[in-house]
């Protein structure tokens, strides 16, 4: 455990450190956005412009930006009259528009968004956004572009707020917890288990599911797109204090209940302090960032790769834990079943995970 108590004397120096220096903040005002999220599409998104538009009517539509491809009949063909810092982003069926405190080109009072599918392009009527008003509320920024046969509808998204990760994290956890522990106790029972090893390996697999589960619920997500850069710090330090503990626990040559006591007391005392570090760090990365940059990878790659990591590292450390009474095939596949069954009650019992 030496290298375990260096681990925590090092952290404890650093963040002493970090507390003695000074911290100065001048951050600008939060500028004017609006979120739009296609639903209802049957062909593939291909790219969108923002005009701006002096009437309701819409007769002359001014292009403001356009990201992505539109280059079919009936996307505008003019250059785009805005650059950075103003943005017009698009990732998966998700658009960001973002207009800067301090702009001197104030945009609107109408708007329309012009879109590219693989089918056809589609174009709404103008609608009238406040997304400058300080009293501005959800439905005012967030609003659902329903793509209809031959044009699109933008409405405002008055269904009540998703919850965040952060509110739906404990109960996903306990329910992660309670499915995998009985798949767990009634696989190592049906491997002839005794009393003794059995309640030391569910001991085991509670706490390597206290290492991969926040990898799995904040890591992956945030390399997503529109992900701030104070969650994608923060990920990076639960992926590793996961890798970390999970490296002590593989190569103890014998693990025992007191084993996984004090790795579990490790872990404790170290989280508060890995997480007020990663605070300051996300302040440094993070400042000034009103909303979140495009650039992710897809919850098509992400979502699969985190329950490949969360198979693989729960199988590996089941067998190093259990060895040599569990061969590594019979791990892995205790792990794949565990982590089936609780997406799947996490799925049932929980809709809200569907949103991420």
């Amino acid at each position: 455990m030496r290298s375990l108590r260096w681990f925590l004397v090092g952290m404890g120096v650093f963040l002493t450190l970090l507390w003695a220096a000074p911290v100065y903040a001048n951050a600008p005002a939060p500028p004017a956005y609006a979120w739009f999220k296609f639903e209802g599409a049957e062909s593939a998104f291909q790219g969108a412009q923002l005009a701006e538009c002096r009437s309701q009517q819409c007769t002359q539509p001014i292009l403001l930006m356009q990201s992505g491809t539109c280059t079919e009949a009936g996307c505008l063909k003019s250059s785009p009259i805005l650059s950075a810092p103003h943005r017009f982003d698009c990732a998966g069926n998700i658009c960001l528009f973002v207009e800067p405190s301090f702009t001197q080109r104030s945009t609107g009072p109408y708007y329309k968004l012009l879109a590219q599918f693989s089918d056809r392009v589609r174009i709404s009527k103008a609608v009238a956004l406040n997304i400058k008003s300080a009293l501005a509320g959800y439905s005012a920024r967030y609003l659902r572009v329903n793509v209809r046969a031959v044009d699109l509808a933008i409405v405002p998204d008055t269904t009540p707020m998703k919850p965040s990760r952060w509110e739906v994290f404990g109960k996903a956890l306990a329910l992660t917890q309670i499915s995998e522990l009985v798949v767990a106790a009634l696989w190592l029972r049906w491997l002839k288990f005794e009393k003794q090893p059995l309640g030391q390996a569910l001991v085991a697999i509670a706490f390597v599911n206290l290492l991969t589960f926040p990898v799995v619920w904040f890591f992956f997500p945030s390399l997503q797109p529109f992900q701030y850069t104070t969650s994608r710090v923060f990920g990076m330090i639960i992926l590793g204090i996961a890798s970390l503990f999970g490296a002590l626990l593989a190569t103890r040559p014998i693990v025992t209940l007191k084993t996984l006591r004090n790795v579990f007391i490790g872990w404790l005392v170290s989280l508060p302090i890995v997480l007020v570090i990663g605070f300051f760090l996300a302040i440094v990365f993070g400042y000034g960032e009103s909303l979140p940059p495009v650039n992710g990878v897809s919850s098509l790659i992400t979502l699969p790769a985190s329950e490949v990591f969360a198979v693989v590292f729960e199988g590996w450390l089941i067998y190093c834990l259990n060895k040599p009474s569990i061969s590594l095939q019979q791990a892995g596949l205790l792990s794949l079943t565990m982590n089936v069954v609780s997406m799947a009650l996490g799925l049932w019992l929980l809709p809200a995970t569907q949103l991420f």
